[in-house]
């Protein structure tokens, strides 16, 4: 009687522990507080006339720039004006594409060629991914040129990786 007793008793014991394991690590706090993002940093740049010098002069814009993924519903931005803005590249395709418009004016299609990278954060956080710039694509309606001053997106902190000039307005 009393070897079954301690029998009871041993299953009960065991079974709240692992209710109390179970309750403890389907918690919603997991401890992950890391940003796991990875968006591309891109700057917005215009060419105005400095008429004292006689010559056009970068500048940052602060126009309208409407951003839109191409390929889905996503709009980024289409009501404010902005200087920079942070991107987000497609974790399952090499190919991501942005419709950029600046006030209202004809809009430019970017497409970025990049190789993706998926690396381990923590067993909390999961896995971000990273990506590399291969190539970088434009029409050239409004937009004059398109430098990628740093291929290896990282992280969701590092700004000005690409730098977005438009064309001069005359």
């Amino acid at each position: 009687m009393n070897t079954l007793h301690t029998y009871k008793a041993s299953i009960y014991a065991a079974l709240t522990v692992v209710v109390i394991l179970s309750v403890y690590s389907c918690r919603a706090d997991s401890g992950c507080t890391a940003d796991i993002r990875t968006n591309i940093g891109v700057s917005f740049f215009g060419a105005v006339r400095d008429s004292a010098k006689n010559r056009f002069v970068t500048t940052v814009l602060t126009d309208t720039i409407m951003v839109k993924g191409v390929g889905n519903d996503s709009t980024i931005n289409d009501t404010l004006p902005i200087s920079t803005v942070r991107l987000p590249l497609k974790p399952s395709d090499n190919r991501t594409a942005f419709l950029i418009r600046r006030d209202r004016k004809t809009a430019d299609t970017v497409t970025i060629e990049h190789e993706n990278t998926e690396v381990l954060v923590s067993l909390e956080c999961g896995t971000t991914t990273t990506h590399y710039i291969r190539e970088v694509y434009f029409s050239k309606n409004e937009i004059d040129s398109i430098v990628v001053k740093d291929r290896h997106i990282k992280d969701n902190k590092t700004n000005n990786q690409l730098l977005i000039y438009f064309k001069a307005e005359q």
